[in-house]
């Protein structure tokens, strides 16, 4: 009876007999394109992260809170800059630039994450009472909230240091 149906040899499934190779290069787009899809979720929700650290250190800004942005900086922050000069510098950024309007979020960001720890770049601009401020802030992420690791801000109103 099977004779008559068939020639006595089974039909194999398409996926036997392939090579690694030929898999390999089937699912090498798709391994990647995933991870890229991972990081990019990942990227997103670091960056969020930040932005609600970045509101928080404006409000401190407006508010003369000097002190309390400088401790709760990281510690590469802390080491480049005393809490002096730092006092100094947040000092005459408020009292140059006068009331300034908080941003809704970010122009850009940048994300770059290592083995050390991952890192947020965001830039700013600001309008204030004295004219337009262009901020970067450099926030690092060592496993817990994250903290200013690096501050910079620019205008034609602030003294060149």
């Amino acid at each position: 009876m099977e004779a008559l149906f068939s020639d006595g040899k089974e039909l194999q499934p398409w996926w036997r007999g392939r090579s690694w190779r030929f898999w390999l290069t089937v699912l090498s787009p798709l391994l990647v394109m995933g991870a890229c899809g991972l990081f990019s979720l990942h990227a997103r929700r670091v960056a969020a992260e930040a932005e609600r650290e970045a509101a928080v250190f404006h409000q401190r800004l407006a508010g003369g809170q000097f002190d309390i942005i400088y401790q709760t900086a990281a510690p590469a922050f802390r080491a480049s800059l005393n809490q002096a000069d730092a006092d100094k510098f947040f000092s005459a950024i408020r009292d140059k630039m006068g009331v300034c309007k908080m941003p809704a979020e970010a122009l850009t960001y940048f994300t770059n994450s290592s083995t050390s720890g991952t890192r947020v770049q965001l830039r700013y601009r600001l309008q204030c009472a004295n004219g337009a401020l262009d901020e970067t802030m450099l926030y690092a992420f060592d496993g817990g909230a994250p903290q200013l690791a690096g501050y910079n801000a620019t205008s034609p109103a602030l003294p060149i240091r």
